[in-house]
């Protein structure tokens, strides 16, 4: 058990994570900063935090688990804020979609203390955020990515595997930048393919009466759309070189079916779906412990 929880950034993740940490029997007290003070407030309303912090320093001082549950791109100021009170008996893990950037600032910031830090993406999430739709269920059931670096302390990274098993996930360890090229094929291609496509249809004269005859599937495809802008801006932005490689693929490989569309290849284009078709019913969310 940790005796208390240094939570920075009290909204979805951060506040299902406490929640769920707090459920498990894990930890004795959570003690919470977010940038915004009414989002603390609230987050001690709900029971997610025992104790307001006035700053992300003070939210660290005496815990010996601590969570950055805030945007990448906040992560280098929030270590930077944080790093004179963490010791080497202190575990930090992010929740971030992008790993080397975070990996990066660690590096840079915490120096001889960046083995305290085991990177962490949970796949799991919402397309609404704030603490009002912590859950506490929020993590049982997904994946959560582990990315330590050669320097992380093996105590630590022990500490949060078990964890995150204790919350009912399957951990995975890959490095920083297997991860960052996975994600950005299976992640973050969608969503920016989602923001195109909503983007496309409703800059049209006649969008609004599209859209209004979109049926369920559509409704399914499109559904990442609706995830939070900022949050968004700063995955896409971090991970762009991997991202506009798989970008690349995908558009060679559009270009290709609109080739055999145009040229009225029926045969080809059945083809060409039925292999899609074939690899997405055959398609299960599993991993190995390790991916190097």
């Amino acid at each position: 058990m940790f005796e208390q929880l240094g939570l920075i950034g009290c909204g979805l993740m951060g506040g299902s994570f406490a929640l769920a940490l707090k459920r498990a029997g894990l930890v004795k007290r959570v003690v919470g900063y977010s940038k915004s003070p009414s989002t603390t407030e609230r987050a001690r309303q709900m029971g997610v935090i025992d104790v307001e912090a006035p700053s992300a320093l003070l939210a660290v001082s005496g815990a010996d688990i601590v969570l950055l549950a805030v945007p990448v791109s906040a992560t280098e100021a929030t270590f930077k804020g944080i790093r004179h009170l963490v010791n080497a008996n202190t575990l930090i893990m992010d929740v971030g979609s992008t790993k080397r950037d975070v990996v990066d600032a660690a590096r840079r910031i915490l120096r001889d203390h960046v083995g305290c830090f085991v990177p962490a993406h949970p796949i799991t999430g919402k397309e609404v955020s704030g603490v009002e739709n912590a859950d506490v269920n929020l993590y049982v059931g997904k994946q959560v990515i582990l990315t330590p670096i050669e320097r992380t302390f093996t105590v630590q990274l022990q500490k949060a595997v078990d964890v995150w098993t204790a919350l009912g996930c399957n951990v995975v360890k890959m490095s920083p930048q297997s991860h960052d090229a996975a994600y950005a094929a299976v992640s973050h291609l969608p969503h920016l393919i989602a923001f195109a496509l909503i983007s496309g249809i409703s800059g049209q004269a006649q969008g609004k009466e599209y859209l209004s005859l979109a049926g369920p599937g559509f409704r399914d495809f499109s559904r990442i759309a609706a995830s939070d802008p900022k949050m968004w801006r700063d995955i896409l932005i971090a991970n762009k070189e991997e991202l506009l490689e798989q970008s690349k693929i995908f558009q060679a490989t559009l270009l290709s079916l609109e080739k055999l569309i145009a040229s009225g290849d029926g045969d080809a284009l059945e083809a060409r779906i039925d292999q899609a078709s074939s690899t997405r019913a055959n398609w299960r969310i599993s991993a190995p412990k390790s991916i190097k």
